[in-house]
């Protein structure tokens, strides 16, 4: 089959899903934003072939580009897994004729009030939200619904330009931040307060192949107000345990809500004092290569199951749950330079056998913003067939790991 892979250029963790294919069987061809040329040496040795457009997000751009690139070889299938490009991709999906994401889903799944709205017609628990197009829509949602609310883009990821507010002054310093209006609309909805999780699938057929589960601490809104939180990512391996239950038939429903099949999904949920409830869902895996986790703690070819679910709508192999799977970061205490760190080989005598990955930045190299995500910055995965003590161990990690940052001229993490 020939896929035509859209933006496979933009990190590691799409390389992943390009392999995954072509282990599959598949013949694949991108398109994307860097030259040719630039293209990292193992991605240009799987792809057939590429082409380079300004825009992958100019579904213009991207369907004349693909029908230049399907002479002689028509496309199978059309696929992405960056959030951004799922909509423009479901455009050319759909000008081709080809199965798999239809641009009305591709806007559900990245339109985060819609899908709340279409989810409730199912009777899914989700928190009472709407569009706002301008300030006058959010003030009056949050004079109906009362606070705390959350505002955020109304497609967007991540926890980026994601706010809570819990007052009208807060409300209308995050609305001057977000410039609503009709090519910007923002969600206003429900602060749920609860744990936050999430689950991850591989649908094939409609039907969850694969599922995980992850859990947050503390949530992902709390992790960035404040460079002293060490924020963990902690991968359950007890997600057949009868707790989990009702996480996997809500993720099931959702999942057949929006008609999902044969493809991966994301979704965001709450438990708390009102129960679980969902938060959001997008059909694509999780970023900040949370499938790396997966395969850790599976022992399994989770990519090329993807791809054949994504081919052939099965899968071929079974998840071992062997491993709870964490991640923890260790920020800077300001921006500058990395001078060291202390209590590294403390870390490491814990960790012992139970490494999966790290990155412990050298001396001269420069922080990150916190903007940028769980994976930058100095920052260790672990693994234990135990969760309780996995937990116990990412802890360790976060107290005893400490970095030396030369200073420079520092900026402030921006509270959200």
């Amino acid at each position: 089959m020939h896929i035509l892979f859209v933006a496979p250029e933009t990190g590691l963790y799409n390389l992943r899903f390009v392999e995954g294919l072509v282990r599959a069987g598949a013949r694949v061809t991108g398109v994307g934003h860097l030259p040719r040329k630039r293209l990292s040496p193992a991605l240009a040795e799987l792809l057939a072939g590429y082409r380079p457009v300004k825009s992958v997000l100019d579904g213009g751009e991207l369907l004349t580009a693909a029908r230049e690139l399907a002479r002689p070889v028509p496309f199978d299938r059309v696929e992405t897994i960056d959030e951004p490009v799922i909509e423009s991709a479901a455009w050319v999906r759909k000008e081709f004729g080809l199965p798999g994401l239809t641009p009305e889903q591709a806007t559900l799944c990245r339109d985060k009030a819609a899908m709340k709205a279409k989810l409730r017609e199912y009777g899914l628990p989700c928190a009472a939200s709407t569009a706002a197009f301008d300030a006058g829509a959010a003030l009056a949602f949050a004079e109906k619904e009362g606070f705390p609310l959350v505002v955020k883009p109304l497609a967007g990821f991540g926890t980026l330009d994601t706010f809570k507010v819990s007052s009208f002054v807060e409300l209308e310093r995050a609305l001057a931040r977000l410039k609503p209006s009709k090519k910007h609309a923002l969600v206003i909805e429900e602060f749920i307060e609860g744990h936050e999780g999430f689950y991850d699938t591989v649908t094939a057929g409609g039907r969850v192949a694969h599922d995980f589960v992850g859990h947050y601490y503390p949530g992902c809104l709390e992790a960035l107000s404040s460079r002293a939180i060490a924020p963990q990512i902690a991968c359950t391996n007890r997600i057949e345990q009868a707790a989990y239950r009702e996480l996997r038939e809500t993720g099931q429903r959702v999942i057949t809500a929006l008609g999902l099949t044969d493809c991966a999904t994301h979704m965001e949920w709450f438990f708390g004092p009102k129960g679980l409830k969902v938060s959001e869902i997008g059909a694509r895996p999780a970023g900040e290569r949370i499938w790396d986790m997966h395969v850790a703690g599976n022992e399994f070819d989770l990519y090329k199951d993807w791809a054949l679910a994504v081919l052939h709508g099965r899968v071929e192999n079974k998840p071992t749950r062997k491993y709870a799977v964490g991640s923890v970061q260790i920020r800077p205490e300001h921006d500058g330079s990395y001078r060291g760190h202390d209590g590294v080989e403390s870390a490491l005598r814990a960790i012992g056998d139970g490494m999966v990955e790290c990155e412990i930045p050298p001396p001269g190299t420069k922080t990150q913003p916190l903007e940028k995500g769980w994976h930058v910055n100095t920052w260790f995965r672990v693994k234990h067939t135990d969760y309780d003590k996995l937990r116990a161990l990412l802890e360790v990690i976060a107290r005893t790991v400490r970095p030396r940052i030369g200073r420079t001229a520092s900026k402030a993490p921006r509270a959200k």
